[in-house]
């Protein structure tokens, strides 16, 4: 371990350019790669940093009126879910929204519903019981069908062939006039930008006579969390490079896959240390320059590759990660502690601390070569 980490600090030390990215690490992970970023002059990126950072921009862009996780849990009367991928990533979703116990007063009278946007509707014992649940689908792509349902929500004139879609349809838009707190539940990652703009429309034309939200899921990887983390340390969100004197971000400029294949960033450390799905690590590896993988899970290393074995966030030890239930922060103690391998906030402390000592050694040399040339 010391000769794999002391070889990652001597190839970042000639590094010009370095890429930290995947980035699937807890709070203390995030913030050692910050400070390293920030030293060695590199760029930061989080995997799964796309759908969150497009909803970012919607949002700066028209506004938004977001709920938390307790709110639609405890008052939402309808809750839209869009898309496949809420369930997809969470099978449980349904199960935690719609509890089973009754939870705070709820505005209005309405008994609870759900709609399904764009797919199936679940099995029966996948939906929550007693809670009717209705499935708007059809021939039409997902962005078409949230076209169609704000055209239906505020009432205007729209064409639809398939008459049991367009009883669907107009049915989801009465009563989402009428709900007290309707919700739409989404992945960004799974929504383009017209079609994020087109459900803050319908958000927005609602909450005119009653209350309406958006509920987004959390990027994978604990990327809310690296977001935050790296909003807290320099001002800015993940794809910011430290290559100036000020931070800089750039949604387009500093993303993962392009800075990779156009070859401008000279060295890559891909960090993979949390349970479930992995980083998917970009297939375009930087030309000629090295890769170091930070993982807690087996892995393939690539020709040329440097691969540190970590330890697993909240699996092997006590990891401070984002929590969607509380909108926040909170500290996950370890489900099987194990000391075995250090933690990625170890082994990036531990590059910094050899790069330092290697840049102290290079000027402390450096000044008595000009000494003795002086006194020649």
């Amino acid at each position: 371990m010391d000769s794999t980490v002391e070889r990652a600090a001597e190839l970042l030390a000639r590094a010009r350019f370095p890429l930290f990215g995947g980035l699937f690490t807890d709070i203390d992970g995030a913030t050692a790669a910050l400070a390293l970023a920030e030293k060695l002059g590199g760029v930061i990126d989080h995997a799964a940093s796309s759908g969150p950072l497009r909803a970012t921009r919607v949002m700066r862009e028209t506004g938004a009126t977001p709920a938390s996780y307790g709110e639609v849990r405890n008052r939402a009367d309808t809750i839209v879910v869009i898309g496949k991928s809420p369930l997809a990533r969470d099978p449980e979703l349904l199960a935690k929204l719609f509890p089973g116990r009754p939870g705070l007063p709820r505005p209005g009278k309405n008994k609870r519903e759900l709609m399904f946007l764009g797919l199936d509707k679940p099995s029966a014992s996948k939906i929550p019981k007693g809670v009717p649940a209705t499935a708007i689908n059809g021939n039409e792509s997902l962005p078409e069908l949230v076209a169609l349902l704000a055209a239906a929500t505020r009432e205007g004139r729209f064409e639809v062939r398939d008459k049991t879609l367009r009883k669907a349809l107009d049915a989801a838009g009465e009563r989402l006039r009428d709900s007290a707190f309707a919700v739409f539940v989404y992945d960004p990652a799974e929504l383009d930008e017209p079609v994020l703009h087109t459900v803050l429309e319908i958000v927005r034309g609602l909450v005119k006579t009653t209350r309406a939200a958006t509920f987004s899921l959390a990027a994978p990887g604990n990327g809310d969390g690296v977001n935050l983390c790296s909003t807290w340390t320099c001002g800015l969100p993940v794809r910011t490079s430290f290559a100036r004197k000020v931070p800089e971000n750039n949604l387009l400029a500093y993303e993962t896959g392009r800075l990779l294949k156009s070859a401008e960033a000279d060295a890559l450390v891909w960090i993979d240390a949390l349970e479930g799905e992995p980083a998917e690590r970009p297939k375009d590896a930087p030309k000629g320059a090295p890769t170091i993988v930070l993982t807690s899970k087996p892995t393939k290393a690539g020709r040329g590759d440097i691969v540190i074995q970590v330890g697993c966030a909240a699996r092997d030890h006590d990891a401070a990660l984002y929590l969607p239930p509380i909108a926040g922060i909170g500290m996950v103690k370890a489900a099987k502690p194990n000391k075995d391998n250090p933690t990625v906030a170890e082994v990036l402390n531990r590059i910094a601390e050899l790069i330092d000592a290697k840049s102290t050694a290079d000027k402390s040399a450096g000044t008595k070569g000009l000494g003795k040339k002086g006194a020649a």
